[in-house]
């Protein structure tokens, strides 16, 4: 076939084409890469990270335990906000078993006495069921429990009969009782028991049988008494006698044991007796364990808020008994993390429960964690440790990552917040001996010089403002303006003499010191309620210090943002035209090295930026949301900050990271990072390219890095 000289020229034309289009679509996929095309994708990549947590150490409540009856290695811990966790036995440490899914209040649990690796978990929106120790989760059961409602120290509200893996029960918190015959295939619900009850505690009794399954079921609801079964869970009816409001109930040797408002009875079968510890009459118990193999060694708890809570112990069924954490006989105490105060020992005790089989091994969960006696027969001093190595609950409040000197600060409640020089220690110390810390700031140029803000109440009450000078080794305690409380501090990037403080409240106002916080004088212009703040849990993260101009200060409010260009004193608005009003969280950060750049995420309504002091705003467009930033260390070879970002892209909501400024973007949490207890505040560490620091609504502070 011949080829005519026109027909070579279309042919080389359209291979032409081709290598121009090959090269065009080379050119957008690197421009994609790059981030330069946002309007094409904004996704650059998934760049693998690992995810760990930084050590603290307990400082979150643990409100159940359980062990399985038979199996070794299969013990499992409940918290309020912090999710569940398996005991690993090899390496002595808590795992958590709920990071994947999206529920992590847990209001109870129950192990299958038949099927070691099946466990039950009662989450705020139902029940779920693991067949590989809380590898993986089903939802078996929709209903609604609350894991940090009153009474979440009271159970166990799930139950899976002794006698068949079948036969499940679940009280409910206000629609009583239900029962599956089927392993949570489908469930029905228990007319005999009070149809809108808060059920939190059941317990079958394996002694007698009908059909193949337990023949006495108890239900126990707090201020409506204990019903029972004897046909195997058809019917209920109240029993006679029995404690009004029980917290916990065992069953041991066809007796049940019961710990309850006013003390702890057994119920034999026919009558009650009262065995309440003399010398704790009329107290409220919760903790209640007898032991397996010897049912007159029982040991019990009284349940308040404070310290040193009374814990005694009968080794004859109750008729007497021994208080072992005594003046005269005092337990002996091994903390596992240093700066855990020498008191804490029995508050708010929620569970006790010993190990089957392990003989006189006792372990008990209270408001900060577990301890543990591998011995509580002992004469003598009973010795107890702390079990709270890999049990990481603390609720996050703010961090703080300074360049070049500390990794990470954090500010949390109940135990203040810590000094993290190695995020895979303990801290020695707390960072401040207060109770609640939820505002730190450093100063850019001189990051040694650091503010908190901490209260001695979740409500604000006692609001205290403290100020260092070698990166929190020690502490000043400042003054604050008559009559306020909660709100922000902000440290002057240049000068840590010059602070900004907003206080809390709907009608917060602005001050400004020149003396590191001796004195304080209003600000004029500035806007009020920045900080809208009734507790703690302020989500207003509202001000920022200019990170070259050491008299600028930024504060956003309801779309606008004000400066100040005289330390604080004086205040004006920047942008005529308003940006989108936060839809939840909202933080302002300015960005390192860069003068008149501000950052504004908005939650539900995205992330803006500035970069001429506020006059105008552009929107990161490639998040649609974002519930936090922070600004990083940046890569090798370049001057530009990493930022870090939690929120939606391409319709993914995670975590990422950009290198360009927000023109493109990697995830970073690998796809099955899903912090189920909410993301709090971001940190990116200022020295390491990288690393990030993510605070929690319940399971502490995680770190992650490449």
């Amino acid at each position: 076939m011949k080829i005519s000289a026109t027909m070579v020229a279309a042919i080389g034309m359209a291979i032409l084409t081709a290598w121009s289009c090959k090269k065009l679509s080379e050119k957008v996929e690197k421009e994609v890469l790059d981030g330069k095309r946002s309007g094409v994708s904004s996704i650059q990549g998934m760049v693998s990270y690992s995810w760990n947590n930084v050590a603290i150490g307990g400082g979150g409540y643990v409100t159940g335990m359980a062990i399985h009856p038979t199996t070794g290695n299969r013990m499992y811990a409940r918290t309020d906000v912090g999710g569940a966790y398996r005991w690993d036995g090899t390496n002595q440490r808590w795992q958590p078993m709920l990071d994947g899914i999206s529920s992590i209040r847990v209001d109870g649990m129950a192990l299958d006495a038949n099927a070691p690796d099946r466990v039950y978990l009662a989450l705020n929106d139902g029940v779920y069921r693991s067949n590989d120790r809380g590898d993986n989760w089903t939802k078996v059961f929709s209903t609604t429990y609350n894991g940090n409602g009153d009474l979440r120290w009271a159970g166990e509200c799930l139950a899976v009969d002794s006698l068949t893996s079948t036969v499940i029960y679940a009280g409910t918190r206000t629609d009583g009782l239900y029962r599956s015959t089927n392993t949570g295939t489908s469930w029905t619900k228990v007319a005999t028991v009070p149809g809108s009850a808060n059920v939190r505690i059941v317990a079958t009794d394996p002694s007698s049988s009908v059909s193949g399954r337990s023949a006495k079921v108890y239900a126990g609801i707090p201020g409506g008494g204990i019903y029972r079964s004897t046909d195997g869970g058809m019917t209920f009816s109240a029993m006679s006698g029995a404690p009004a409001s029980p917290n916990r109930m065992v069953v041991m040797g066809g007796k049940l044991y019961v710990a309850h408002s006013t003390g702890v009875t057994v119920w034999n079968g026919s009558t009650w007796t009262n065995i309440t510890p003399a010398s704790g009459m009329n107290k409220n118990y919760c903790g209640i364990a007898v032991e397996s193999y010897d049912h007159n060694k029982i040991a019990v708890c009284q349940r308040y808020s404070t310290f040193n809570n009374p814990l005694y112990r009968s080794s004859n069924g109750g008729s007497s008994w021994e208080q072992i954490n005594t003046t005269s006989l005092p337990i002996t105490k091994t903390l596992e993390a240093p700066w855990w105060p020498n008191s804490w020992f029995s508050s708010a005790t929620s569970c006790l429960v010993f190990d089957p089989l392990h003989h006189g091994d006792l372990y008990y969960s209270d408001w900060f964690g577990v301890w543990f006696s591998s011995n509580v027969w002992a004469a003598g001093n009973v010795a107890f440790t702390t079990r709270i190595k890999g049990d990481e609950e603390t609720v996050v409040l703010t961090l703080a990552s300074a360049p070049g000197t500390v990794p990470l600060y954090s500010g949390l409640a109940d135990v203040f917040g810590f000094r993290h020089d190695n995020v895979t220690a303990y801290p020695s110390a707390r960072l401040y001996n207060i109770n609640e810390g939820f505002s730190i700031s450093y100063c850019e140029s001189q990051p040694a010089n650091i503010a908190i803000l901490g209260a001695s109440g979740n409500d604000g009450t006692g609001t205290i403002l403290a100020t260092s000078s070698n990166s929190g080794t020690s502490w000043t305690t400042r003054t604050l303006p008559s009559g306020v409380k909660l709100g922000r501090i902000c440290i002057s990037s240049a000068n840590p003499d010059k602070m900004v403080y907003i206080a809390g409240g709907s009608g917060g106002a602005v001050y400004y010191s020149t003396n590191r916080g001796s004195s304080w004088s209003a600000a004029t212009g500035a806007p009020t309620g920045a900080v809208n703040a009734i507790d703690v849990w302020s989500k207003d993260f509202s001000i920022t210090a200019d990170c070259v101009d050491g008299d600028k200060f930024y504060i956003y409010k309801t779309g606008y943002l004000y400066a100040s260009t005289d330390g604080g004193a004086t205040w004006s608005q920047q942008n005529a035209t308003a940006i989108p009003n936060k839809n939840s969280y909202l933080f302002v950060a300015a960005r390192p090295g860069t003068a008149d750049e501000v950052w504004v995420s908005l939650d539900g309504n995205g992330l803006y930026k500035t970069t001429n002091g506020g006059a105008t705003f552009s929107k990161v467009t490639a998040l649609t949301t974002c519930t936090a930033f922070a600004w990083g260390a940046p890569a090798s070879g370049s001057a530009t900050p990493t930022l870090f970002a939690y929120g939606t892209v391409g319709g993914v909501k995670g975590m990422y990271r950009s290198t360009n400024l927000g023109a493109g973007w990697d995830q970073i949490d690998n796809g099955t990072q899903k912090f189920p207890a909410g993301v709090k505040s971001l940190a990116g560490d200022r020295t390491v390219f990288g690393k990030v620091y993510v605070g929690t609504g319940g399971r502490g502070v995680l770190y992650g890095q490449p």
